[in-house]
């Protein structure tokens, strides 16, 4: 059966909260996380991340729109993927505070999807690639997949021309949309857009 893929980004709104920094020392070592590297040997304990303080949205989504280029999840959300998703999934815990220094959301986590699979159509593909990285990108605009190398077992997998991205397969999609997951938009293969 062939499948429709889609990248799956989360959806910054003015309601949603978002998060823009990390604290400590966790600023310089998270990066593992946005690549799919394993890094819960090095994760602290105890972490504790703030809501933007310019950006007034309260409202946390089931994928916590963020800047620092990570999938960060709600407690339910991370229950859904551990039970659909099928994958190798490192949840990094930590807890979202408010404005006001309020624990809001308590069982959140750094979803690190591990590994990545190269299967973009290199000749298809439109952005910016990476200079002396061939096959890699550091802005998509409009992405497709060589269906000869997308994986037939996997419902989410990073991106290997540009692994802070993740992919979702149609069928994993539904599952998201029929538990009404929030905070998140599907842009499908092809589509233009500014991806970064």
């Amino acid at each position: 059966m062939a499948h429709d893929y889609f990248l799956l980004i989360p959806d910054r709104t003015d309601e949603n909260c978002l998060v823009n920094t990390l604290p400590g020392e966790l600023n310089k070592t998270s990066w593992p996380a946005a690549k799919g590297v394993p890094m819960a040997d090095k994760y602290p304990s105890g972490v504790r991340l703030e809501m933007a303080a310019r950006h007034l949205g309260l409202v946390v989504p089931d994928f916590v729109p963020n800047t620092l280029l990570l999938y960060l999840v709600s407690g339910r959300m991370k229950t859904l993927l551990e039970q659909e998703a099928g994958v190798e999934i490192e949840f990094l815990p930590f807890a979202l505070h408010d404005h006001k220094g309020r624990a809001v959301a308590p069982d959140c986590s750094i979803a690190n999807v591990i590994g990545s699979q190269d299967c973009a159509d290199l000749k298809k593909t439109r952005g910016e690639k990476t200079v002396g990285a061939p096959g890699k990108f550091e802005v998509i605009t409009q992405l497709q997949l060589d269906p000869v190398k997308v994986s037939t077992e996997l419902k989410l997998f990073r991106l290997g021309a540009m692994p802070r991205f993740l992919i979702i397969r149609d069928d994993l999609r539904a599952t998201f949309e029929q538990n009404g997951v929030t905070g998140v938009r599907y842009v499908a293969m092809g589509e233009r857009g500014y991806f970064v």
